[in-house]
């Protein structure tokens, strides 16, 4: 349900990719993915769930691409992080058209109904965003190990800097209040063994 006057989705899921290096990098591949998703319920509340994944070198982006576009929720808008390239491309047009295709885009061809919202952002906004809602933010000199661990939240800076961009403020309060309420609520439940 979709309220007036809201600036957030009915349905918003925001997606993070942890590759080994970066994507435009040769032998660069997918080691993890969080699907973070916020589902409007009230005017100013909304439920989440959280999809996290880990890949070894084995599993080929076309199979983690495919699955990923099963598992998200029907009727959902998504927002993607766009990858920010280096000066070098900027200045050889003929490089940048060199380059294989990046997620995005084969999620966007994967996914002709859904609509992505692409952001950009440097890891330091992520962070920043990450630790003012109470996430443990793996930095840039993070292992690998703990960079796929904290995919998820990576996810949820992104949906945090969303909302707070691009909905009213009383609307975004409301909505972080609910997702730290549901962040109690999940550290709260027992692990599984």
């Amino acid at each position: 349900m979709h309220h007036r006057n809201s600036g957030h989705p009915p349905v918003l899921s925001a997606l993070t990719i942890i590759r080994t290096r970066p994507e435009y990098e040769r032998r660069s591949l997918i080691s993890s993915i969080a699907l973070f998703t916020a589902t409007v319920t009230g005017p100013r509340e909304a439920a989440f769930d959280l999809l996290h994944a880990r890949f070894d070198p084995t599993d080929s982006r076309a199979d983690i691409i495919t699955g990923l576009c099963e598992r998200l929720p029907a009727g959902a808008q998504l927002l993607v992080r766009q990858p920010i390239l280096p000066t070098r491309y900027l200045m050889d047009t003929a490089a940048v058209r060199d380059l294989p295709p990046i997620d995005n885009q084969l999620l966007a061809r994967a996914l002709p109904g859904t609509k992505l919202l692409p952001l950009t952002v440097t890891e330091e906004q992520l962070i920043a965003a990450g630790e003012a809602i109470g996430l443990e933010m793996a930095g840039p000199a993070s292992t690998p190990l703990k960079r796929n661990r904290r995919a998820p939240e990576q996810a949820m800076a992104l949906w945090s800097i969303y909302t707070q961009a691009f909905c009213r403020r009383p609307e975004a309060r409301a909505l972080i209040a609910s997702f730290q309420a549901w962040r109690v609520l999940e550290r709260a439940k027992p692990l599984p063994f």
